[in-house]
């Protein structure tokens, strides 16, 4: 019955397409997209609104075509589609890392102390020389909006930070573009999944420019429907204010993250850099303001850390710039809710409870270190900041306990929010820092730390030995 109301749907939204002679379209495997070519005066009459070019207020090289007023459909019609992309959404526009510090690569790095490399990382989360061995494993950073890594600079930073651990140096696969001007993200994404996830393929997913017709992080997702053998890990860092897009729009993206799920991937995504975040109204009213796709119930969200000393890599403190809270959207998943409860109902100290819905899906779920990275870009040395750091990190020791289970005969772990918060005991508590960003100019605070999961850091950091011994028994 199912298949069949598929199939005539399927058949009604092609028959409307047809009377206006958008012929031009194609269904992707799963059947539950079609992707159309028009013009934009058929696009027009067909959704009866009007399209314009958009230009960027800074980045003036970047102009997309989106309709200037909302779109109508048949009703008849709107019964059978979640949404129509690329209509409305202007996409999210360069990288949100904070570049602290840059300088040219040192001849001699090994007394090389200040700040975040590999080997930084590695001692802490006790991964000490272990390297992945299992050639079936692989692992990818989703990068978009003309983000593209260097190979040289990859090189390079392997030469000099990667001394202490058998890595690789190249990436194993590119789909999509890779040519263009050398991208922040994208170049720390590589380097730093390619460090902790030492010696396992990954590929680097490239989607689109500005100038595609499509949403490219939805393009992205059709992409991944599309393909029948894709990487187990994801690393992501990439979102929007929940504020700024349609529900209809979350709701279906993080639909495709659960199927996402089902099919045995891992995807993760930067929690956001605004804390808590905070939207003021135009009666000069307050709420927190949550991230998306973080806040969708089917990704794993990775907060950010930072160490309590400048040259002390022995404790943590949760990075006030760490983004989390609760969704306006999402409902809590029965996975979470005992632990979440835990907190609302501790002695911790809660903000206001009109800023958030607490009966909501919460994050971030877990967090890395998110401060004074070095990574090489353009054969220069750059100290950058961000929960984009903590994300690859966290992916890459995920890649390393799934090649412990691959090597034992066992499955990759998957869509992992049931594991972390069935094993809690496998992180770092952080406990210390002070509470999260959210209005400085009107002394809003956001939420604070405490034992166990809290909405700054997730339940901590990974410890690699107990990570793995976890993952094995489960």
């Amino acid at each position: 019955w199912y298949q069949r109301r598929v199939r005539e749907h399927i058949k009604d939204v092609l028959l409307w397409l047809h009377h206006y002679k958008v012929d031009k379209c194609s269904l992707i495997q799963t059947r539950d997209f079609i992707k159309c070519r028009l013009t934009v005066g058929v696009a027009e009459q067909l959704l009866e609104t009007k399209f314009g070019y958009f230009q960027h207020s800074v980045e003036r090289d970047h102009v997309i075509i989106r309709a200037s007023q909302e779109y109508t459909v048949p009703k008849r019609i709107a019964s059978k589609l979640d949404f129509i992309g690329g209509v409305h959404r202007l996409p999210n526009v360069g990288s949100k890392l904070k570049i602290t510090q840059k300088m040219p690569v040192p001849e001699d790095l090994s007394s090389f102390r200040y700040g975040v490399h590999p080997d930084t990382l590695r001692k802490r989360y006790n991964v000490s020389d272990n390297v992945a061995t299992n050639t079936n494993n692989s692992q990818a950073t989703a990068q978009f909006l003309k983000q593209y890594y260097s190979p040289s600079d990859l090189k390079e930073f392997m030469n000099h930070f990667g001394k202490g651990f058998p890595h690789l140096k190249e990436i194993s696969h590119e789909v999509g573009p890779n040519s263009g001007k050398t991208g922040l993200e994208a170049n720390l994404d590589v380097q730093y999944i390619m460090s902790l996830g030492a010696n396992v393929s990954t590929t680097f997913w490239s989607t689109g420019g500005l100038h595609e017709g499509q949403e490219p992080f939805l393009e992205w997702l059709m992409d991944l429907s599309n393909t029948s053998q894709i990487p187990p890990i994801f690393s992501v860092s990439y979102g929007d204010h929940e504020r700024t897009l349609s529900e209809e729009y979350m709701r279906r993206i993080s639909r495709e993250f659960q199927k996402i799920g089902v099919r045995g991937v891992s995807v993760l995504f930067a929690s956001g850099d605004d804390g808590a975040g905070s939207h003021r109204f135009e009666d000069e009213s307050y709420t927190f303001e949550p991230d998306f796709p973080a806040s969708s119930p089917y990704v794993t969200t990775v907060g950010g850390t930072m160490f309590t000393g400048i040259f002390t890599d022995v404790n943590e403190k949760g990075n006030d710039i760490s983004g989390g809270g609760f969704s306006n959207v999402f409902s809590m998943p029965k996975y979470q809710m005992e632990t979440v409860s835990g907190y609302l109902n501790s002695s911790v100290k809660l903000p206001d409870s009109k800023y958030y819905n607490s009966s909501n899906r919460a994050y971030p779920d877990v967090s890395a270190m998110s401060d004074d990275f070095w990574i090489i870009i353009n054969r220069l040395m750059m100290n950058v900041a961000g929960t984009s750091a903590a994300t690859p990190t966290v992916a890459g020791l995920i890649a390393m306990a799934n090649d412990a289970r691959l090597n034992a005969g066992k499955p990759v772990l998957g869509f992992l929010n049931p594991f972390i918060y069935q094993n809690p005991d496998i992180f770092f508590d952080v406990t210390l820092g002070d509470p999260s960003q959210a209005c400085w100019l009107d002394d809003l605070e956001g939420y604070n730390l405490s034992e166990g999961w809290d909405p700054v850091t997730g339940f901590g950091t990974p410890d690699y030995h107990r990570l793995v011994t976890a993952a094995m028994k489960y």
